[in-house]
């Protein structure tokens, strides 16, 4: 365990972007000690017409529950619709972003890539970009980039281009897989590049990128260094 723990935010535009970009890393800081508090912006299914809108929220709500308990995480959900973050005021989804990192103080933020397919995920990782704007007395030091399969490889922008892996005991990748299993039901089957089998193999790819067995990679938005290197 890590002397001092940490505070860790994971800012999710979606509920299973958290454990599908970082859900490995996750497990990594549960295991250090550190505490970990999850936003999700979005439970809704507006994009999905035909699905009734209070169970699928319940459902959704429910699956960043018990992914949470996973890693002895506090969770929030705000009630933004799916797929239409670009309706809303961009200010609203930052200071939302805001409020979350003044309740948690935390060292380390995770969230999307501007380099993503969707729209919600890009204005989720301006909006973080700019509630994690260094200031004075301001806790965050590192804000790092997740990928989310079948999203951010389809970019059509400036590629994702990760320069920061963090390796993956077999332990902490059982427990991405558990959190996976906990969102089956917004899983797709083998071979969709969204399957928990094309994840958990991208997991490995990106550890052999590094020179270890399992690891998930992420572009650095912003870090700063507390000590010589």
């Amino acid at each position: 365990m890590n002397p001092i723990p940490r505070s860790v935010l994971a800012v999710a535009a979606h509920a299973d972007d958290e454990v599908l970009g970082a859900g490995g890393t996750l497990a990594e800081h549960a295991h250090a000690g550190d505490r970990i508090h999850l936003l999700v912006l979005s439970a809704s299914a507006t994009s999905r017409p035909g699905t009734g809108q209070d169970d699928v929220r319940a459902h959704r709500a429910d699956c960043v529950t018990r992914a949470a308990a996973l890693y002895g995480a506090s969770a929030e959900i705000a009630d933004f619709p799916d797929n239409r973050f670009d309706t809303l005021p961009r200010l609203k989804i930052t200071q939302t972003i805001e409020a979350a990192i003044a309740r948690t103080a935390p060292q380390v933020v995770y969230t999307h890539s501007a380099s993503d397919l969707s729209l919600d995920h890009r204005i989720t990782a301006e909006a973080t970009a700019a509630a994690t704007r260094p200031q004075p007395r301001v806790s965050v030091s590192t804000v790092l980039a997740w990928e989310v399969r079948s999203a951010t490889e389809w970019g059509t922008g400036v590629p994702f281009r990760p320069t920061w892996f963090q390796p993956l005991s077999e332990r902490a990748l059982a427990v991405k897989e558990q959190a996976l299993q906990v969102y089956a039901s917004e899983m797709r089957p083998w071979p969709h590049t969204r399957s928990i089998r094309a994840v958990m193999d991208a997991a490995r790819v990106r550890g052999a990128q590094a020179g270890f067995p399992a690891a998930e990679a992420f572009e650095v938005v912003r870090h700063t260094v507390t000590r010589p290197v």
